[in-house]
């Protein structure tokens, strides 16, 4: 049974030592603190994929950070390092360049939007996915432009632009089609690139759920919100189809309970689901793979809310196992922890996890 792992920089570093695995210099970690996995790393542990994405831009340079340490995008967002217990840290957004104003008084054609045709965005990204299709076994995941909903709110403040949606339903629209025209581009010109070495097309990230209940009303999702992503999907479609990709899988990520939108979102095109965060409301294994098990593959699986952080690694392996039956027959499933493997994971939980795969997630499944 294939399996895959995002992880963020502290508990990386602790995996690596634990394997017994030098240091790795020159980590550079993303705005999640997430880290891309040594090769070295991924043989050790038997994980099955890993990944390219798209480099920055040569023509931007970001503006000088403020006094408070605020640094700045090409989106003209401001994010300030929040150092938490443990040694982790996020980079919280401080500044919304559209925050606090009346939509009729926004000139969105007056911002400084990023290029997405800037050669810099591509620069070695072909030959590094021939590299690793043509020199290794792993299935190379694409993950070119960003989030659509996510950079909304960004731009706008999260309780304004959930506000929007609502109070200035056009505004909406308007802001988010901006933004997909860029993300579109930006897929494509990965797709471009590297597509013909995929096996998995990730587009991107747009939440849908909450712990107990969706993000949205049926109203939101229908009127606004899912044109709009139906246009991204169906054009990273069209752009795999163009550039010799046609056998690659679309792969959304969206955390939550989700369950409610999963046959409008396979009907719009996405072939696999990703986290598949089964601690939320509707998200019950068994009842996901009998009712959309034809239609998605599950990326996930593997709780880092209680099991992985908190868990012995004997009930990390007893969790595996009950994965590994409600998802794994038949195939359709890529086992993983359901999002970025935190500080407060063990490193011998991860081992048990990926131990306990090549024990019981072998097909036939026993």
């Amino acid at each position: 049974m294939p399996m895959d792992m995002t992880i963020t920089e502290i508990p990386y570093v602790r995996l690596r030592e634990y394997l017994g695995l030098p240091p790795e210099e020159d980590l550079k970690a993303n705005r999640f603190g997430e880290v891309q996995p040594g090769l070295d790393l991924l043989e050790a542990l038997g994980i099955d994929m890993t990944f390219v994405k798209l480099r920055g831009p040569a023509n931007w340079s970001p503006p000088p950070p403020l006094g408070d340490g605020t640094a700045f995008d090409e989106w003209g967002v401001g994010r300030k390092r929040v150092d938490l217990p443990g040694g982790s840290y996020l980079l919280e957004v401080t500044h919304s360049p559209f925050e606090g104003a009346d939509p009729s008084e926004i000139d969105l054609d007056a911002h400084a939007w990023p290029d997405p045709h800037d050669p810099g965005r591509i620069a070695g990204l072909e030959e590094d996915a021939r590299r690793l299709y043509e020199e290794t076994d792993l299935a190379l995941m694409g993950r070119f432009g960003g989030t659509i909903m996510e950079m909304a709110f960004f731009l706008r403040g999260y309780e304004q632009w959930l506000m929007d949606l609502v109070l200035y339903p056009d505004f909406a629209r308007d802001l988010m089609n901006r933004i997909a025209d860029i993300q579109i581009a930006l897929d494509e010109a990965g797709i471009r690139a590297a597509g013909r070495y995929l096996s998995i097309f990730k587009v991107s990230g747009e939440d849908l759920g909450m712990q107990d209940r969706p993000l949205f009303s049926q109203e939101v999702w229908q009127n606004i919100l899912r044109p709009i992503l139906r246009r991204r999907w169906q054009a990273a479609r069209a752009a795999l189809d163009r550039y010799d990709a046609s056998h690659v899988r679309l792969m959304l990520h969206s955390d939550g309970a989700i369950r409610d939108f999963l046959p409008d979102v396979i009907e719009d095109g996405i072939e696999s689901i990703d986290p598949v965060q089964v601690q939320c409301a509707g998200m019950e294994m068994a009842g996901l793979k009998r009712d959309f098990g034809a239609d998605l593959t599950f990326h996930g699986a593997i709780d880092t809310q209680q099991i992985l952080p908190f868990g012995t690694p004997a009930e990390v392996r007893a969790e595996v196992v009950r994965c590994v039956q409600a998802l794994g027959p038949g195939g359709g499933f890529i086992l993983a922890p359901v999002h970025n493997v935190q500080p407060d994971v063990p490193p011998e939980n991860l081992a048990a996890m990926c131990e306990a795969v090549k024990a019981h997630g072998v097909y036939p499944l026993g």
